[in-house]
């Protein structure tokens, strides 16, 4: 099961579940301070970097990163 970052509209608290998939999109999850099912999803970035020496293999790692490991 899936682990969402939630802010109830409500209350305005946030606040983190372990949920299916479809309780989330049935709206089954309530929020733990007030029990409202009227909840935004918070979404937060991500950063990925891959340090990979395809650039010597691959002619389009400045574009994709080089993470396909062609050899």
């Amino acid at each position: 099961m899936p682990l969402y970052d939630l802010h109830c509209t409500d209350c305005n608290r946030d606040f983190n579940i372990k949920a299916s998939v479809a309780d989330k999109m049935e709206k089954r999850i309530l929020c733990p301070e007030c029990g409202s099912n009227i909840l935004d999803t918070i979404y937060k970035s991500v950063n990925i970097q891959i340090k990979n020496d395809a650039s010597t293999i691959c002619p389009n790692s400045h574009i994709c990163g080089g993470g396909c490991n062609l050899h």
